[in-house]
């Protein structure tokens, strides 16, 4: 009898594994899948290759497949992936988009103050206004989407067979489907490396607060900021960008650098968060 009992303990992690790789995997075909359609429909009528019309329906798919496999498939609640009521996930996100905001005002002033970049904002002032205001609310859609897709729906499944391999295989997803050259050379795999470190530092942070509202507010300012900049400013010396970096903000070493301190703020305030609560409940 203890032998049985034993044996069917050890087979119940071998099983949630299985079915967090079947989840992926299920997640992953409803992607392409819709993504494909969207694109046999729309190519009629619009004039741009196949691949950049799949490109750009990835999104819609993905919201799509989120949809479907949670709640028609699991059962479950989206808000069951990290967006769990309450105030402790407004502060969360707040202090994301706080930490967001700081972290490109950091580059930016130090930017100035080295020379490496000149304020230059463009003279089409009717495009600096609708990017500088329409892209609000679209980053902070982006923001709460991608976060869903990456850090709740496939990192929380591929958690179940290993937290290393879950954290470095959906940050390389990450990097990879964000990276926007095809050519691969140097700048690119500084900007690939870039990608994946802010997909480890957005896991990271759902691994602290086991929900997603601080990984989303930093998203979004992020996003908000790598959208924004190539309006307001212009880098001076394109020699130096592997230090630098450009407007996409992760591809240089001082880009890498802003990210560690960002994983190492996200460390020091979820601790002192949980102190307060031990606090609290003494």
């Amino acid at each position: 009898m203890a032998a049985t009992t034993d044996s069917i303990s050890s087979s119940r992690p071998a099983a949630r594994s299985a079915s967090g790789w079947s989840s992926v995997l299920r997640f992953g075909a409803s992607v392409v899948l819709f993504a494909a359609l969207i694109t046999f429909l729309a190519l009629p009528w619009v004039d741009l290759s196949w691949w950049k019309i799949f490109r750009r329906s990835v999104s819609i798919a993905s919201a799509l497949s989120l949809w479907l496999c949670i709640t028609r498939l699991e059962h479950r609640s989206i808000r069951s992936y990290g967006f769990a009521a309450g105030g402790a996930g407004k502060r969360e996100w707040w202090f994301g988009l706080l930490v967001g905001g700081a972290a490109l005002a950091f580059m930016l002033g130090i930017g100035l103050a080295t020379g490496i970049c000149r304020i230059s904002i463009t003279p089409d002032r009717v495009k600096l206004w609708r990017t500088l205001l329409g892209f609000l609310p679209a980053a902070a859609l982006v923001g709460v989407l991608e976060e869903l897709v990456f850090r709740g729906y496939l990192l929380q499944h591929l958690l179940t067979w290993s937290r290393a391999a879950a954290v470095l295989l959906t940050s390389a997803l990450y990097a990879v489907v964000h990276l926007k050259s095809p050519e691969w050379t140097f700048h690119t795999s500084l900007e690939l490396g870039g990608l994946f470190l802010f997909g480890v530092v957005l896991s990271f942070s759902y691994l602290r607060t086991r929900q997603l509202y601080l990984a989303a507010g930093l998203h979004a300012a992020l996003a908000y900021g790598a959208r924004v900049n190539k309006l307001l400013i212009e880098f001076q010396d394109p020699s130096m960008s592997w230090l630098s970096g450009t407007s996409r903000l992760v591809n240089g070493v001082f880009g890498w650098f802003t990210l560690l301190f960002i994983g190492g703020l996200i460390w020091w305030w979820t601790r002192r968060v949980e102190g307060e609560v031990k606090h609290g409940q003494a």
